[in-house]
């Protein structure tokens, strides 16, 4: 078999320092990776992952994501489990978006009249200091050179309007459904989850792990709700060490 093509919604961002990342895996396991590097004031197109794969017509994938990339990354799985299943491998899931009664107090504050504002008036650092305080569990672990990639694409007004979008529009019409399709994606399927993660609970990944039938739940200890960030080396052994399994 030809290699295994690995999708990436929010790339694994591992610490220079440690010497491992998306780089890493890539390496290691011959993976065409994709991200999302700006977003743009763009109405969701949901069918777009899907007609990117069969343009390419990509094989034997695993999708990766964490957070609201894990949602979509989940969104996707589903899709391709239901109408071409085959062209999907392996599905690995970071502290991700599954369930609408566990959506995170930021994105409930941005989904209320006060949203815009917050959104457009606060200034880019301060929002930003405010999401890492709340997605890191060392503060420590928070430099001024992580706050400053972070908050820069807020300087443009348009990615701080998606962002917005994306916020009130987080919710598909049709969730209950399709949370109900979970049991159907039958890959391999492996749920990191920081333990102490404060945006979206540990519960949240017991559930998947029991909705999804070939699951295993990974919790790392003294972590927050990036994993990839926190704890790099731990994440991306467990990542390299799932997808050797064949």
């Amino acid at each position: 078999p030809g290699p295994t093509p690995a999708m990436s919604w929010r790339s694994i961002r591992a610490r220079r320092e440690t010497g491992t990342g998306t780089q890493d895996i890539r390496r290691r396991h011959d993976g065409v990776v994709l991200q999302v590097i700006k977003p743009r004031l763009v109405r969701p197109k949901p069918e777009a992952p899907t007609q990117g794969i069969f343009k390419n017509d990509w094989r034997r994938i695993t999708l990766i994501g964490n957070s609201y990339g894990g949602a979509l990354a989940l969104l996707l799985a589903g899709r391709l489990g239901e109408h071409e299943p085959s062209r999907l491998s392996k599905l690995v899931l970071i502290d991700p978006g599954a369930y609408k009664e566990y959506l995170p107090g930021y994105v409930k504050l941005m989904r209320t009249i006060i949203g815009k504002p917050m959104m457009f008036l606060l200034p880019a650092r301060l929002t930003t200091k405010f999401v890492l305080k709340f997605a890191i569990l060392d503060k420590n672990k928070i430099t001024e050179k992580q706050v400053a990639a972070y908050s820069h694409p807020l300087a443009d007004p348009g990615v701080r309007m998606a962002i917005l979008q994306t916020a009130r529009q987080c919710i598909p019409w049709d969730a209950d459904e399709l949370v109900a399709k979970f049991k159907n994606i039958l890959v391999p399927t492996l749920i990191i989850w920081g333990k102490q993660d404060k945006i979206i609970p540990r519960k949240v990944g017991e559930l998947l792990n029991q909705a999804l039938p070939n699951s295993f739940l990974e919790i790392l200890e003294e972590c927050g709700h990036v994993p990839q960030e926190e704890q790099p080396q731990q994440t991306i052994a467990r990542i390299s060490e799932f997808l050797s399994i064949e």
